[in-house]
């Protein structure tokens, strides 16, 4: 290993070691200035190169898109197997709350509470019109 790839590795790890310092919380959002200023107080001297920050912040980046591309397909996943579970129940109908039929679920209720009371809705919803339309 030549040094200038013993730097690189030395710093990329300094860089990672700061990012779980102050637990950032990267996402695909963010920009290269953005992460420079959240780290900037953590990296000691010498200061690391532009270049070299920008490849490892780039690596994050990727990782953090990937992160959220899983999340975002488990949350479609949970909430397709939710509206199936829902339209399969013979207790929820048009004038059906909310509140009174989260108990009905017990533990199948997992995740983003406000996703789901969305997806209740939805059906609900779905279910007014098709009582309209009779």
């Amino acid at each position: 290993m030549d040094e200038l790839e013993k730097q690189y590795l030395d710093d990329k790890s300094q860089i990672k070691d700061a990012v779980r310092m102050i637990e950032i919380g990267l996402t695909s959002a963010w920009t290269l200035d953005d992460f420079k200023v959240a780290i900037a107080k953590y990296i000691s001297s010498p200061p690391i190169s532009d270049t070299k920050l920008k490849l490892v912040f780039e690596e994050l980046l990727e990782r953090a898109r990937e992160r959220e591309e899983k999340e975002a397909k488990k949350r479609k996943r949970l909430a397709d197997e939710f509206y199936e579970l829902l339209h399969a129940s013979k207790e929820i109908t048009a004038s059906s709350k909310w509140e009174d039929c989260k108990s009905l679920f017990g533990d199948r209720l997992m995740g983003d509470e406000s996703l789901l009371l969305e997806i209740f809705d939805k059906l609900v919803n779905k279910l007014k019109e098709k009582a309209k339309e009779k």
